[in-house]
């Protein structure tokens, strides 16, 4: 699958969907939905750069999409969009201290995971 600026047409998609259920919307409006400033979606939408790890999170939570979605795959594994909806409805119901906690702990098991050589 060629992931080269899938972010930009999922954003894109994203926005068109959300004015055509409010036409009033604004960019702006738009833009702090989804957690960010007018600036970055408007570059955003133009193929001009994309969030970080934080802002691919909130903008999936926002817009009730998966991540491996807004990211360019074409089909979704209904299971796995399940499972990642239900963790990240967890996740925020969880005070700032533990979400950090939690965001720290997959921090170390994913350098952790970087460093063991594949089994396969």
């Amino acid at each position: 699958m060629n992931w080269n600026n899938m972010f930009h047409r999922r954003i894109n998609e994203l926005w068109e969907r959300a004015k055509d259920e409010n036409y009033k919307l604004t960019l702006e409006n738009y833009a702090e939905r989804i957690g960010t400033t007018r600036s970055a979606l408007r570059g955003w939408l133009a193929g001009k750069g994309q969030p970080d790890a934080d802002g691919f999170v909130r903008v999936a939570s926002c817009e009730g999409v998966s991540l491996e979605w807004l990211l360019g795959a074409e089909k979704i594994n209904a299971a796995i969009l399940n499972r990642e909806n239900e963790l990240l409805s967890k996740f925020k119901n969880l005070s700032r201290i533990h979400q950090e906690d939690i965001l720290y702990l997959l921090e170390r098991f994913y350098n952790q995971d970087k460093t063991v050589p594949n089994k396969e």
